[in-house]
């Protein structure tokens, strides 16, 4: 069995018991040791996983940290439980702790967990000095499929810890990196802006504050367009080539402009909401763009099988049309969009 079908049968059994586990010592039963499981490590072999690993410090006896497991009788990973109901795993809460079990057992990696979630800390920014942030998170209800990679070198068969520490590092500054372009696009700083004018050269004379402030816009919409055509090439075209296929025995067809509607919302949405839970389903007038694939959830609906196009969006079972010139123009209805997800998200 591959291991992406492994994690989602782990996933499966996550979403079926997570209600029942109520303890730590069940979610280590029911949850964790099965996640082991599926990493390959036999979690019955001591010579592999060991429950309740001494981590005693110079300052504190009778430390456990929860399992250790073992490479040639020492350790390498270290994982700290919680309870499931610890569903934000508050690393401050638990940094002290994780702290002590790191130095004192000078073992590379160390995970803390309440069986959905995993972080995954280690000593990147100053040597045996445990990072305050992880490296890694993975949760098992809503990871991305990217994501399973570098889980897998985690695994028993492909653990190298020279490679996977390296790896940690270059995972730590791309989060560090990705949260400055985050930033830099909901929030375009003068340094960014005045970066972006002078390295276009679209302005000759000295960069004034009011030039710059006027040109933040221009950089928020540069960053839309940017990353359309990126959503864009990023689809999965055989979707449309199978529906071409068909389109011969009169079935719906999604069409590429239809797709690269679809992507612009997610688009907007990205920062938002987790972009996997936005999903289209297009009927033979519309292409309809959904939250969790629920059609009671229309964020908008795409017209786009004829020469003008429309946006449209719906007000209990009214509707509101509004034309657009181009597929770009979507962008314009941004806050609408937003809207919809936020009305959604109100609903318990």
């Amino acid at each position: 069995m591959e291991f992406s079908e492994k994690i989602n049968q782990l996933k499966e059994r996550v979403i079926n018991l997570k209600d029942s586990v109520q303890t730590e010592e069940a979610a280590k039963n029911a949850l964790i040791m099965p996640f082991l499981t599926t990493l390959g490590y036999d979690v019955f072999n001591p010579l592999e996983v060991v429950p309740e690993f001494i981590a005693d410090s110079r300052l504190k006896k009778d430390e456990k940290v929860d399992y250790a497991i073992l490479k040639d009788g020492k350790p390498i990973i270290l994982v700290e439980c919680k309870k499931v109901d610890s569903d934000k795993l508050d690393v401050k809460k638990h940094a002290g702790q994780l702290f002590k079990y790191f130095t004192a057992c000078k073992a590379k990696f160390i995970i803390l967990t309440n069986g959905i979630i995993y972080k995954f800390f280690s000593d990147i920014e100053e040597t045996n000095i445990l990072d305050k942030d992880p490296f890694f998170t993975f949760n098992l209800l809503e990871y991305k499929e990217n994501q399973l990679e570098t889980l897998s070198e985690f695994c028993k068969e492909n653990f190298d810890i020279e490679k996977a520490y390296s790896n940690a590092g270059d995972l730590k500054y791309i989060k560090q990196f990705e949260d400055v372009i985050e930033n830099e696009y909901r929030t375009p700083s003068d340094d960014f802006v005045k970066y972006l004018i002078n390295k276009s050269g679209v302005y000759d004379g000295r960069v004034t504050e009011k030039i710059i402030e006027k040109h933040k816009r221009t950089t928020v919409e540069a960053f839309n367009l940017f990353m359309s055509k990126v959503m864009k090439t990023s689809l999965d075209f055989s979707i449309a080539a199978k529906q071409e296929e068909k389109s011969g025995k009169n079935e719906v067809v999604t069409t590429l402009e239809e797709l690269e509607g679809y992507a612009i919302v997610k688009c907007i949405l990205h920062g938002d909401i987790d972009i996997n839970r936005i999903t289209y389903r297009d009927n033979t007038s519309y292409c309809n763009v959904l939250l969790d694939d629920n059609i009671r959830k229309t964020i908008c609906r795409l017209y786009f099988n004829r020469s003008q196009k429309y946006i449209a969006f719906l007000e209990g079972t009214k509707e509101h049309k509004y034309p657009i010139e181009s597929i770009n123009a979507i962008f314009d209805f941004s806050e609408n969009i937003k809207n919809k997800i936020n009305e959604f998200l109100a609903v318990k």
